[in-house]
Order: structure tokens, then C-alpha cells, then sequence
């Protein structure tokens, strides 16, 4: 039998078109797929950058409305009342927390007088540094905000509150309920130190200085 090579020849032909035209159309499917994909995924991109971005200027318009722009000389005016009423505090708080230590060395022959007379010395020196914090907190008040002069005010009382009591001890010094006491004065003293001191530097850390010409 004689093979029509004009025939296989056409065949091929037709196949061959009709193989690049079904490649054609799967490959610009393919193509749309991609690009669509690409799109919403460049989409989504852009939504989370711009959400990034709006949230990054929230935050920083946030921090920008807490500045208080302040001259220079109110500046270092407010700066040096907050620093002399935080040194009077410091001065305090090393002092309460030595008036009744639960634990201390002591000679082996000390007698109550003895111990006795070391309170009174101890309670003296707390004495004369909270009315050294009273005289300058009372003075400096306007110089600084009304917050910070609050806690202040709680440290005061937590001072007092230990002198009274170990003013009015009686029978009770020395016992375990008298050093318990102690130490609750010197925790509620220490809240509300801590506590100015954090506000002290939240409050400073919004001056910022005018500058001027």
C-alpha cells in the first residue's frame, strides 16, 4: 500500500497547529492565573503597608500631642523643683528603712536601753529628713504637676505614719507585730516612691525646649 506523504504531511501540519493553539490558550490561562494572584497578593501588600502606615502615624501623632513645648528657663525651673523634691525622697527612704530592720548586727551584750537609744537616734534622722521633704515639697509644689505632688503627699503619710507609730510603741517595741508594722509603712512608702519616680521621667520626657532665634 503506497503511503500518501502529502496526506501525513497535512496531518502533521494540522496537528502541529492545533497542539501550539491548545498550548496557546492553556499558557494565557496560566498567565492570567499569575498575573491575577500577583495582583491580589500586591493588593494585600498594599493594604497591610498603608495599615503600617496609619498605625505608625497614629502612634507618633500620639506621642507628638503629649509634648509640651516649654522655654528654656521653664524648663530648668521645673527640672531642679523635680530634682530636689526626688533627692528629699531619697533622703527619706533610706531613712525609714533603717528605723526598725528586722534583721541586724548587733553586739552580742546590747542591752533594750541600748537598743532603745538607737531607735531614738534612728527616729530622730527620719524625723528631721520628713520635715526637710515637708518644707521643700510644700514650696516647690507649683513648679511641678499635680499627680506627682499626690504620691509625693503618699510618701509623706507613709513617713508619718511610721514615726507615730514607733513614737507610741509602748510595751510593744521590739516585738514581731512591732516590726510587721514597720514593714507595712515601708511597702506603702515604697508604691508610692517608685511610682513618682516613673512619673517623674514620663513627665520629663514631654518638655521639649522651644528654640528661639
Amino acid at each position: 500500500m503506497a503511503v500518501n506523504w502529502g496526506t501525513v504531511a497535512a496531518s502533521v501540519v494540522a496537528n502541529v497547529a492545533l497542539i501550539g493553539a491548545l498550548l496557546k490558550i492553556f499558557w494565557q490561562n496560566l498567565t492570567d492565573r499569575m498575573l491575577t494572584k500577583l495582583k491580589a497578593r500586591s493588593d494585600q501588600e498594599l493594604e497591610k503597608l498603608k495599615l503600617t502606615h496609619a498605625q505608625s502615624l497614629a502612634f507618633y501623632q500620639h506621642e507628638f500631642d503629649k509634648t509640651i513645648l516649654v522655654t528654656k528657663v521653664h524648663f530648668e525651673t521645673e527640672f531642679s523643683a523635680l530634682k530636689e523634691a526626688f533627692q528629699r525622697l531619697a533622703e527619706v527612704r533610706l531613712t525609714l528603712a533603717g528605723i526598725r530592720p528586722f534583721m541586724s548586727v548587733a553586739p552580742s551584750d546590747e542591752t533594750k536601753e541600748d537598743k532603745l537609744k538607737g531607735l531614738s537616734e534612728r527616729l530622730q534622722k527620719l524625723s528631721a529628713a520628713y520635715n526637710e521633704l515637708i518644707a521643700t515639697t510644700e514650696n516647690l509644689r507649683p513648679f511641678y504637676p499635680k499627680e506627682i505632688y499626690e504620691y509625693i503627699e503618699e510618701c509623706c503619710r507613709a513617713a508619718w505614719m511610721e514615726i507615730t507609730d514607733v513614737r507610741t510603741s509602748g510595751d510593744d517595741v521590739f516585738k514581731s507585730d512591732w516590726y510587721a508594722a514597720g514593714r507595712r509603712n515601708n511597702e506603702q512608702f515604697m508604691k508610692a516612691y517608685n511610682t513618682v519616680a516613673g512619673l517623674i521621667r514620663d513627665h520629663i520626657a514631654t518638655l521639649v525646649v522651644a528654640r528661639t532665634r
